[in-house]
């Protein structure tokens, strides 16, 4: 599921790119605060060049490393946790074949960040922008999991009805503006590299995540009072 602030635990991309040592899983699947997309890992440049040098395990590290960012991306851009796996996937996999044309004039992460919300765009494009829409069935199954994570039964479904809102709200919003609020509010990248991120300028960031906080709060207040 589509947690609240952050997926926790997404499951890995799996056997397209290779697995990761149990050493490397000490980043527990996320980019880990002060590395990542807030600064670039020292050996991450070491690491690339093993890739190109034709070692495909040293790629596993650079999965492992950020996993859960890109997945956590996905998920709120097209809304679909299940579906969400598989773009991931395709972006890493992406990414691991157009390595050779990475120049390094940003971070990775950065790189490996567009190419994973092309991919959604594309997708979108193809549903022809419709709203991901939750299922009984769906509602259910994430209620079950929230409980067995050992949240009490109420704790667990006023969770699952503000993500339920949230998701449904995000759907709502303009792509330029849904994938500004998710980069600033969700992944809690600086304007400068979602700037970098999205090829548009910082000030634009700002304004652009700025509007779709309000458009957010603004479609969460107005769907909360016709329940």
């Amino acid at each position: 599921m589509c947690s609240s602030m952050r997926v926790n635990g997404p499951k890995a991309c799996n056997a397209d790119v290779p697995a990761a040592s149990n050493e490397q899983e000490r980043h527990g699947g996320r980019a880990p605060r002060g590395e990542g997309v807030e600064s670039e890992p020292a050996d991450e440049r070491a690491i690339i060049a093993r890739c190109l040098a034709g070692e495909r395990t040293a790629y596993a590290i650079l999965v492992e490393r950020y996993k859960g960012l890109v997945h956590d991306l996905v998920c709120r851009m097209i809304g679909d946790a299940m579906e969400a796996d598989d773009i991931a996937q395709e972006a890493f996999v992406k990414a691991y074949i157009s390595l050779k044309h990475f120049r390094g004039e940003s971070r990775f992460s950065t790189w490996l960040c567009r190419i994973a919300l092309n991919r959604c765009k594309d997708l979108l494009r193809r549903r022809g922008r419709e709203p991901w829409i939750r299922t009984a069935q769906n509602e259910e199954l994430h209620i079950v999991d929230a409980v067995d994570k050992g949240d009490a039964p109420g704790v667990a479904l006023e969770r699952r009805e503000w993500e339920g809102r949230l998701d449904w709200a995000l759907a709502r919003l303009p792509m330029k503006y849904r994938e500004g609020v998710v980069l600033r509010h969700i992944e809690e990248l600086d304007f400068r590299e979602i700037g970098r991120l999205l090829k548009i300028p910082e000030g634009t960031a700002k304004v652009r995540a700025f509007r779709a906080r309000e458009m957010l709060r603004t479609l969460i207040e107005d769907e909360g009072t016709r329940r």
